[in-house]
């Protein structure tokens, strides 16, 4: 029996979202495999995980500028290198603990800090252990980087040379695609969904959501497009975010039009097949699930680094609509309602550039290195 063990870090972003989804494929291909799934800041420093979850909440909340000017800049991440040792070589009793429990025979990772203690501990160790680094946004950041990950997984040949130009061989770096639910592969008829949700058949959609953990100015959003003409249903999805869910649950007999209030789903791919625009931040796993249902994509507020970084590519290949203010949006709604064949271009660029399978070809690059 094969065993993997798979890292990300924190419970409720796309990097955890991305954990689980190859965990799901690759039992989804071999039922028999032994996984184990870790939150790595949460097993290798329980003390330090609340921190660093606080502070990056509170950043992006409230400062995401901040987060803006530091994020990827070279001078940061070579200042940052000694300490990162350091604090690496901290977890390497833990880990090697585990490998002595475990031997596994696969390190995935979804984020850069499990994956740069993995490989550091390979390097000091000497350990064969093929260690797998899944890149959950559309550039991936130097941090990534180091000499001792087998495998690269990215979205992009733009991604690829990134990478290649940060040093990494280029036969170590796979373009497959950041890993989805196997659930996308499965499509579902509008009327199936409309009567399982409640959802009116003759009216258009407009799905709002702000990834896992809800971010994004959704309230304003939903009330701008209250205030349009135009008739049509509001979806909101909430993520984990209760304070944002309980707004809307209080609100919800304000709105003139039919809205539609969820929480955090396991059926987000319904609602997607379902609905005519999703308006969304720019997350790696959100997008990467929008674009395989095929989606007319509206990006609002990105968080500065990595999601800008994800706008700009999806910006160049044609395949989403950023409008930068939630007052803006009115008049890009009005236009897709009343020009379909808008609508039904970006629908088939975002089916264009999808990898809807993207979880599928990891795990056959992951068989690859077990066999």
């Amino acid at each position: 029996m094969k065993k993997i063990l798979i890292f990300h870090i924190s419970e409720f972003g796309g990097h955890s979202k991305a954990a689980e989804n190859l965990r799901e494929a690759l039992t989804y291909r071999d039922p028999s495999l032994e996984i184990s799934n870790f939150n790595g800041l949460r097993y290798f420093y329980p003390r330090g995980e609340k921190i660093v979850d606080f502070l990056y909440l509170n950043i992006i909340k409230h400062v995401p500028q901040l987060w803006g000017r530091a994020y990827d800049r070279k001078g940061i991440v070579k200042s940052l290198a000694p300490y990162r040792k350091i604090i690496n070589r901290i977890a390497f009793r833990k880990l090697n603990s585990l490998v002595k429990k475990t031997s596994p025979d696969c390190f995935i990772a979804t984020q850069a800090f499990p994956s740069g203690v993995i490989a550091d501990f390979k390097a000091r160790t000497g350990s064969k252990i093929p260690l797998v680094s899944v890149v959950t946004d559309y550039h991936p950041h130097r941090f990534w980087v180091h000499p001792c990950v087998d495998r690269y997984v990215v979205n992009c040949e733009e991604a690829k040379q990134v990478l290649i130009e940060e040093g990494i061989e280029e036969r170590k770096i796979r373009s497959l695609g950041i890993p989805i639910s196997v659930k996308f592969l499965t499509s579902y008829p509008k009327e199936e969904i409309s009567n399982q949700m409640g959802f009116s058949k003759e009216l258009d959609s407009v799905l709002i959501m702000g990834g896992g953990l809800g971010l994004g100015p959704m309230e304003q959003i939903a009330q701008e497009l209250d205030s349009l003409e135009q008739n049509f249903q509001i979806i909101v999805v909430c993520g984990r975010n209760k304070l944002l869910y309980d707004w809307f649950s209080r609100n919800k007999n304000k709105f003139k039009k039919p809205i539609f209030i969820f929480d955090y789903i396991e059926y987000i791919h319904k609602i997607m097949d379902f609905s005519d625009i999703i308006i969304t931040k720019g997350g790696g796993i959100t997008i990467s699930e929008a674009l395989a249902k095929g989606s007319c994509i509206i990006i609002t507020n990105p968080i500065p680094g990595q999601e800008e970084r994800n706008v700009e590519y999806l910006l160049k290949n044609n395949a989403v609509l950023k409008v930068d203010r939630p007052s803006e949006l009115k008049d890009t709604i009005v236009s897709l309602l009343q020009d379909k064949r808008k609508m039904y271009s970006l629908k088939e660029r975002a089916k264009e550039i999808s990898r809807i399978d993207s979880s599928l070809r990891i795990v056959d690059l992951i068989f690859e290195l077990l066999h």
